[in-house]
């Protein structure tokens, strides 16, 4: 039943990140900030990455038991802040401005992987 609620999922998410990443990408050269597409591009690996655990954990949880599904997902969620903390900890050591496009790449990611999410399964 889990891979039957994300079948066609990744193809639509795929399309939504790149017209996603077409416009920051095309915003930040704009507007003079060539420089800052790598930090762009961490926010987005991280966003990946957190997005992975988090589909990886719910797939392993769901023929667990309750007690191991709650352990399970409680651990996954304590990795996936510590990694987002690392990751916009050294982002914060480089720079403001690194940080606010590492953390606007996540989060706009994020947001929208979310959104697609529930658009798909709505349907």
């Amino acid at each position: 039943m889990f891979k039957e609620a994300f079948a066609g999922m990744p193809r639509k998410l795929a399309r939504n990140l790149l017209l996603l990443a077409l416009l920051t990408v095309t915003g930040l050269v704009g507007s003079g900030g060539a420089h800052l597409l790598g930090a762009l591009f961490i926010g987005y690996l991280a966003a990946a990455i957190y997005l992975g655990t988090l589909v990886s954990r719910t797939a392993r949880s769901a023929g667990l038991s309750v007690g191991g599904a709650k352990r399970e997902m409680l651990v996954g969620l304590i990795l996936r802040l510590l990694a987002l903390a690392l990751i916009l900890s050294v982002a914060a050591h480089i720079s403001v401005q690194i940080f606010a496009v590492c953390a606007l790449g996540f989060f706009s990611a994020y947001i929208l992987a979310l959104g697609t999410l529930i658009h798909h399964n709505f349907r």
